[in-house]
C-alpha cells in the first residue's frame, strides 16, 4: 500500500533532511577537532616526555583517549536521540568510523604484544587516518578532509624510509592537517551559514 504524502508533509519531510544535513556540518567539525586536539596533546606530549628520558612517556595516550571516548559516546548518543531521520550518510558514516576504531584497536595490541614495533605502528596509524578522512570527505563533498587524507597517505609513506624517532611528530602533522584544519573550517562554515 503506498502511502500519499500531502503538500505540507512533503514540505516537512524535507525540511528536516535540510536541517539534518545542516547539522551534520557542524557535528562532524565537533568529533575532527575533539580527536585532533587529543591525539596532538597526547602525541607531542608522549614526543616531549620520551626525549626527557620519563619511562611512562607513552601514559598520555591512554588518559586521552579514554577521555575522549567517554566525551564522543556522550555526544553520539545525544546527537542520535536527536536526529529525527536517519539516513543512508548515517549509517555509513558511523560504519566508517566504527570500523577505523576496531582496525585502530588491532594496530595498537599488535604493537602492545610485540607483533610490530610502536613505530611502524605510527605509521600505519597515519595512513588510517587517511582512509578515514578520505572516504568520510567523499561522502560529504568537503575537499579539505580529502586532501588531509591524501596528505596522511604521503606522510605514511615518508614515515616508512625516516628514523623511528619522527614517527610522534609525524602523527602530529597529519593530525593537523587530517583533523584540525577541516574540522575547524566545518566549524567556520556552520558558523557562516548560521547552523551553530
Amino acid at each position: 500500500m503506498e502511502t500519499q504524502f500531502t503538500e505540507q508533509q512533503s514540505i516537512k519531510v524535507i525540511h528536516e533532511m535540510i536541517e539534518n544535513t545542516k547539522a551534520k556540518f557542524r557535528d562532524n567539525g565537533f568529533f575532527y577537532l575533539l580527536w585532533g586536539w587529543l591525539v596532538l596533546i597526547a602525541s607531542i606530549s608522549h614526543f616531549i616526555m620520551m626525549n626527557l628520558g620519563y619511562e611512562y612517556a607513552w601514559l598520555p595516550w591512554p588518559v586521552m583517549m579514554i577521555g575522549g571516548g567517554i566525551v564522543s559516546g556522550i555526544a553520539g548518543y545525544r546527537l542520535g536521540k536527536k536526529a529525527s531521520v536517519k539516513t543512508f550518510f548515517d549509517t555509513a558514516i558511523v560504519s566508517l568510523w566504527y570500523a577505523f576504531t576496531i582496525t585502530l584497536f588491532i594496530i595498537l595490541v599488535a604493537s602492545g604484544v610485540g607483533r610490530i614495533s610502536w613505530d611502524t605502528a605510527n605509521v600505519l596509524i597515519i595512513a588510517l587516518y587517511g582512509l578515514g578522512t578520505f572516504i568520510s570527505g567523499n561522502m560529504m563533498k568537503f575537499k579539505p578532509l580529502i586532501y588531509g587524507g591524501i596528505f596522511s597517505w604521503i606522510l605514511a609513506c615518508v614515515g616508512l624510509f625516516l628514523p623511528a624517532l619522527y614517527s610522534l611528530p609525524l602523527v602530529s602533522v597529519s593530525i593537523i592537517v587530517a583533523y584540525l584544519i577541516p574540522g575547524y573550517m566545518l566549524k567556520s562554515r556552520a558558523k557562516s551559514n548560521g547552523y551553530v
